[in-house]
């Protein structure tokens, strides 16, 4: 692990425990002080709490500790090792607390030489555990293979090659061992067999010597109980149907038969790995019919005791599809629930197609599944088309209306907004009170289609019932999606701020409940990035793009279109053409290859018309507009911007006055359907367009709008988008010069002696690799006129938590904690 770290140069901290790291002042204040190293300075306030001694609990200190690297750059790495020393209790709690807050900076590598004293199930089942264990420390037939090549004289056979592989297992000890002092080939396999024999002695003197000298109750209760790797009383009785585990239990410690207590888990135990490994091969070679049936009673009885993750594992190790079936039946609508997609669909690819007619709560659920993961096409073959007419399905149908409600987001999602609200409100009325996820769903489906349709206020309405049915039902992911959408009402209203704090209110939510990284929190980071580029927050915005880039990957080409597309727009913002080239040719090559949904169409043609019209393309790129999306009704945010983009097209093709014509069209609309934001932009480049009376008038309508929206990249586009001469693009307007740029000669000494602050700022103060931005410069010279951060939050705009975000990353790049300190500095500049 050192020369791994070491190699691959990461950044990393090393915590090597031993007996007297069990005081917990001892442990806290070594740990706090390596997480602080490792993660570049990243934690001062929580080491200032501890070598003060000042921290009263050390669960909330470890989320103090964590809030802070979460607010690192970069990725680290931090090493407990030797954690088989810790037997603290209230250590092992803070540890397991501690795991469940790690920030996605932070990769810790936990060293053990047995068991873990926490247990690691959840991270398991999400794949967010990388196990390295005895087979991924043996080699493999081809690197056995090199190894023997580089480590003898003679030539092998490759049946000797095979038989050694087989006989040591690829451990590099026992290959090293065998290869010691042998000249020939027979040496080497005589070598190799003995190792194997002194095995089968030590399984041989188990069985013999220890295990058929026990009394028949304590070997049929070994042979049985083998099968789990650590158990309770109450498992052993659910899995024998009796209650007689405890006394059985208490007669294996008294005999000390190779049973230990579980660290860390009260009631728990195993047995050590030799003995449960003998007497497993005893059941396996004598009573294997007996082996194969305990194994599938052991699923059921992980289930009655709730312990579903062992039973999902034990499950799909054994590939039994009437098993693998029986859980998801069991625990699969209880998965969904809590968000855990990744193992749903895990359990669901491993069993042969599912039909609605043989399964048909199974196939509902896998058409959730589905759903979530833009899946849409899949559901209308996996689920009956639903008839529209609920007269046909009397309301004793229940499967009826819960299958309508899938059919109806399959709709939505399919551009079908109509019959996507028609079938959810039909299936409301015939949904059983108990049915409470398609009862949400079927909201939520209402919320999105009205919001399609450009009726905001019942969006809103629609989505809030969703998400109140939600909460109250713990359904984390029906929640997300909810608020996910309320984020684009609010944005599609103009409330943008609103937007971006519901944004945030969603990840600490996810966050919170562990859902797993699934589509849905792809489209919040997507949508969150949107409007911080449009704001100009181009770092955040890049952080959120490379999360949303690790959950659409599995999709391939198709599901990285918007990701491509707003890093082309953030390239292409700070001149990065050799960036942009390559993002815009997949951007082109990916749309001809895929149906996409209207939405992801206009922002990708509008990023290749920016990019054709500052000449960066090297090839011309392919445009296929749907003359069906042009005809529609502007009626929501993404036909308004289609429609926008196509008549920039007709604008630079030279059809002015058709442009003009097309804009003041969606600008009725818009104000009709109360769709601000996109008013908004549409009034935007009238103005542009029209250096006359009328054009003026515009911009004096969106005018007081500029500072709440702060709309930096619609501003850039726009001239992006305009042929004006110096003249048209210098105007009287009322404060056009201070949105486009064209200032005094007075505000460009201004502006230049703020840049001269900012670099002197950064020369005399701040780390070369870390340097203070002229967001945190701002906010650091309103803290040196005094004001407080409500004041501040007000002078620039911008929400409270944001401009707290700013003083933190100020005070460390500047390596400062107080505000007296920051002000000193003001003084010196």
């Amino acid at each position: 692990m050192a020369n791994w770290l070491q190699k691959n140069k990461l950044p990393f901290g090393w915590y090597s425990l031993d007996i007297n790291d069990n005081d917990t002042s001892v442990f806290v204040n070594h740990l706090i002080s390596a997480l602080h190293l490792a993660s570049n300075e990243g934690c001062p306030q929580s080491l200032a709490l501890v070598q003060q001694q000042e921290h009263a609990d050390l669960h909330n200190l470890m989320a103090k500790a964590m809030m802070e690297v979460a607010q690192v750059d970069q990725h680290f790495f931090l090493v407990l090792d030797d954690l088989q020393e810790i037997s603290n209790k209230e250590i092992i709690s803070v540890i397991r607390h501690w795991l469940k807050l790690l920030p996605n900076q932070l990769h810790v590598i936990l060293c053990c030489q047995h068991e873990l004293p926490v247990s690691l199930s959840s991270f398991r089942v999400r794949g967010q555990l990388l196990e390295i264990g005895a087979t991924q420390l043996a080699f493999n037939l081809d690197e056995t293979k090199e190894f023997l090549l580089n480590n003898l004289d003679f030539p092998l056979s490759q049946e000797a090659h095979n038989e050694l592989f087989q006989r040591t297992g690829g451990w590099p000890a026992a290959l090293q061992l065998v290869t010691l002092g042998v000249r020939t080939q027979e040496q080497l396999l005589h070598a190799a067999s003995r190792i194997g024999q002194s095995m089968n002695d030590v399984k041989e003197y188990v069985v013999f010597e220890v295990f058929e000298q026990q009394p028949e109750r304590i070997k049929i209760f070994l042979l049985d109980i083998c099968i789990f790797k650590k158990f309770t009383a109450s498992l052993c009785d659910t899995f024998l149907d009796h209650r007689q585990s405890d006394d059985l239990i208490a007669e294996l410690e008294h005999r000390q038969l190779f049973i230990s207590h579980v660290e860390g888990e009260i009631r728990w135990y195993q047995f050590q790995a030799v003995f449960r490994g003998a007497v497993l091969t005893k059941l396996e070679q004598e009573y294997p019919e007996r082996a194969v049936s305990n194994r599938f009673k052991a699923i059921d009885a992980y289930l009655d005791c709730g312990m579903n993750i062992e039973a999902i594992q034990l499950a799909l190790t054994l590939k039994s599809e009437p098993h693998l079936l029986m859980v998801l039946k069991r625990v699969g609508f209880g998965l969904y629930k809590n968000g855990q997609f990744n193992t749903l669909t895990k359990l669901f690819s491993s069993v042969v197609r599912i039909k609605s007619s043989d399964e048909p709560t199974l196939a509902l659920l896998k058409s959730w599944l589905l759903l979530a993961t833009y899946r849409e096409d899949e559901v209308k073959f996996l689920l009956p088309n639903q008839n529209i007419q609920a007269e046909d399905h009397p309301s004793s149908d229940d499967l009826w209306a819960e299958q309508a409600v899938a059919q109806a987001q399959a709709s939505v999602n399919s551009e079908d907004f109509e019959r996507g609200f028609t079938l959810a409100k039909k299936a409301i009325s015939h949904l059983k009170p108990e049915s409470y996820i398609s009862r949400t769903a079927a909201y939520s489906v209402l919320g999105q289609s009205a919001l399609c349709r450009g009726d905001l206020d019942k969006a809103k309405q629609m989505l809030n019932e969703a998400e109140k049915l939600a909460f109250n039902h713990r359904l984390f992911q029906q929640r997300l999606w909810s608020m996910c959408l309320m984020s684009d009402v609010l944005t599609a209203q103009g409330e943008l701020s609103q937007a971006l704090q519901t944004q945030k209110n969603t990840m600490e939510m996810a966050r919170d409940a562990c859902i797993d990284n699934l589509l849905h929190m792809e489209f919040l980071y997507r949508s969150r990035a949107r409007l911080l580029i449009e704001q100009g927050d181009l770092k955040q915005a890049e952080r959120l793009l490379q999360m949303s880039e690790k959950i659409m990957e599995p999709l391939g080409d198709y599901g990285l279109l918007n990701v491509h597309v707003l890093r082309g727009f953030i390239a292409l913002w700070r001149g990065q053409y050799n960036i942009v080239r390559g993002l815009a040719f997949q951007v082109n090559y990916q749309m001809q290859q895929h149906k996409f949904h209207t939405d992801w169409l206009a922002y990708g043609y509008e990023f290749l018309l920016a990019c054709e019209q500052l000449d960066v393309l090297d090839f011309k790129p392919v445009y296929g507009w749907q003359e069906r999306v042009l005809a529609k009704e502007p009626n929501n945010h993404f036909y308004q911007h289609y429609q926008r983009v196509y008549a920039i097209v007709q604008y630079l093709s030279g059809d002015k006055s058709a442009a003009i014509n097309r804009l003041t069209r969606l600008v009725v609309q818009a104000d009709k359907k109360g769709l601000k934001f996109q008013w908004f932009k549409a009034k935007l480049l009238l103005a542009i367009w029209q250096n006359d009376s009328v054009g003026e008038q515009h911009w004096l309508g969106i005018l007081d709008m500029m500072a709440d929206f702060k709309p930096m990249q619609s501003l850039w586009l726009s001239q992006s988008f305009c042929l004006l001469d110096s003249k048209e693009g210098s105007r009287s307007w009322l404060d056009w010069h201070v949105w486009f740029g064209t200032a005094s000669q007075k505000e460009r000494e201004t502006l230049s002696k703020g840049d001269e602050l900012l670099q002197t700022l950064n020369e005399q103060y701040a780390n070369p690799e870390d340097l203070v931005t002229a967001k945190e410069c701002q906010v650091l010279l309103f803290i040196g006129e005094g004001l407080t951060n409500d004041e501040i939050s007000a002078s620039m705009h911008i929400a409270i938590s944001t401009v707290k975000s700013h003083i933190r990353r100020l005070y460390r790049k500047l390596d400062i904690s107080h505000r007296s300190q920051a002000i000193q500095i003001c003084k010196h500049l």
